[in-house]
């Protein structure tokens, strides 16, 4: 998705184009003057295979030059330029027996490396670990060559810093370790601010560590913005979809998204002031059931608000007040198990005696039951599998962790007896399935009438029982 940017190629090319006389040397200030103008011919041959191999002849035939380190560097580089990165790594080789801390070579190796552990060479990062660290060490000492102006030696440590800090920020992104993951790309992005690859795994260092860091959302925006710049279409929706996902999870929905992109997009270059506070925080499970509590009257609350607010019981000492609170809402509304009340489940077991039923929606997807039901009499015929029917019973009891609810003298509703019919519960169905099998609703006034199933009998409050099948 991402492709990588030959950073130190640039650098290095940067160098082959100064000439020994922008250096201040002379073809006099040598004492072999063909050591010089040997070094000036590799320099100005086109065709950069040739250049390098005549940098590595000229290395070999002078061994003691001061420009020895010099040519393999532009050796390095023309290998790079001639799509030879083999060749290229060989000649870093030598760089770094010569000198153990030559930040061209370094840089070199670090990029390589992590080029390779990017494809899955996993035996990669372990090297490119250890020249990284050793190159932010050696880059802290480089002095400026003779042959760098001020402004291209700050460049050339710029790049380089983001050579080396984006590959130990890498390193700790395998292994999860977000923290050191994002002060190393920090440093990496305010080096290359628009590299897409450092740019967009900072956004995934800030955004999966916890706490989750908004700031990432701006980086996100910022790594699609460098992708489309770039025309590369499929990184930017890949990553769009991805940081669409956590923003949904921070926020809760995906409102704003849109607007920040488009901003970032247009050519925003930093995150603005109080970004983070911009995007409101979606609240945590726990902190929702607390919020359910003291924004409403508990007793009306839905059975799915009921069972979030009661599972997290435990968290918090607030959290437990607004589940002891609700279990009382609970109690009252059953006057004292004086009166049932009626939940639509899924039917996850059953035997004539216990009904294991899922209330939340996340229960029923994951048919894992949160509703036991010990039954008022011996059911039959047993309800089928992953049904939907309607319980009438008394909630008794709860355990907040895994959660589960407990109903006693349960009975089917009457809308969900499969056969029998039976008197109608209040509160009466609201909707019903439209399944057609019949049944006969006896009016308060003796007359009968056929409905299209028992729960349509029952929807009318002048019916007060049903029974199977079509009126005589």
């Amino acid at each position: 998705m991402i492709v990588l940017r030959w950073v130190v190629l640039v650098l290095s090319l940067a160098l082959a184009l100064q000439s020994l006389d922008a250096a201040g040397q002379a073809r006099s200030s040598f004492a072999n003057p063909a050591e010089y103008d040997n070094f000036q011919a590799a320099l100005k041959t086109q065709d950069p295979a040739r250049r390098a191999t005549a940098m590595e002849v000229f290395a070999a035939w002078y061994p003691g030059s001061i420009l020895r380190t010099e040519s393999l560097e532009h050796a390095m580089a023309a290998w790079m330029a001639a799509k030879e990165p083999a060749k290229a790594d060989f000649v870093a080789g030598k760089l770094l027996q010569i000198d153990p801390d030559n930040v061209h070579a370094l840089a070199h190796r670090v990029y390589a490396a992590r080029a390779r552990a990017v494809q899955g060479d996993k035996a990669a990062i372990e090297p490119m670990v250890a020249g990284a660290e050793r190159g932010v060490g050696a880059l802290a000492k480089w002095q400026k060559p003779s042959t760098l102006d001020d402004a291209t030696f700050a460049r050339a440590k710029e790049q380089m810093s983001a050579v080396f800090n984006g590959a130990l920020g890498y390193a700790a992104l395998q292994v999860k370790d977000y923290d050191k993951a994002r002060r190393y790309y920090r440093a990496s992005v305010t080096a290359e601010p628009d590299n897409l690859q450092d740019v967009y795994q900072l956004a995934v260092a800030q955004l999966e560590g916890t706490p989750l860091d908004a700031l990432g959302f701006w980086f996100a925006a910022r790594s699609i913005a460098i992708a489309r710049a770039a025309k590369n279409d499929t990184a930017a929706k890949d990553i769009d979809r991805y940081v669409r996902s956590r923003y949904r999870l921070y926020r809760g929905s995906e409102e704003g998204w849109d607007e920040l992109l488009a901003r970032v997009v247009a050519g925003e270059k930093a995150p603005p002031g109080g970004f983070v506070k911009s995007i409101p925080r979606a609240l945590t499970p726990a902190e929702l059931a607390i919020q359910l509590v003291e924004d409403n009257d508990p007793g009306a609350l839905s059975f799915v608000d009921w069972a979030l607010i009661l599972r997290h019981r435990d968290t918090t000492p607030a959290n437990r007040a607004a589940a002891e609170k609700t279990w009382q809402a609970i109690v009252d509304k059953q006057q004292g198990g004086g009166t049932r009340i009626k939940i639509p489940v899924k039917v996850i077991s059953a035997t004539p005696d216990v009904i294991e039923a899922a209330i939340t929606d996340e229960a029923q997807a994951g048919n894992v039951a949160d509703l036991h039901i010990a039954m008022a009499r011996p059911l039959a015929p047993l309800p089928a599998l992953g049904s939907k029917i309607a319980i009438v019973g008394s909630l008794s009891d709860y355990k907040p962790q895994p959660f589960m609810f407990m109903m006693v003298r349960g009975e089917l509703a009457p809308e969900s007896m499969p056969v029998a019919g039976g008197p109608c519960a209040d509160p009466r169905p609201q909707m019903c399935t439209r399944e057609y099998r019949p049944a006969c609703g006896l009016h308060r006034d003796g007359t009968r009438k056929t409905y299209g199933n028992a729960c349509s009998a029952c929807s009318n409050p002048d019916v007060l029982t049903q029974s199977a099948g079509a009126c005589p």
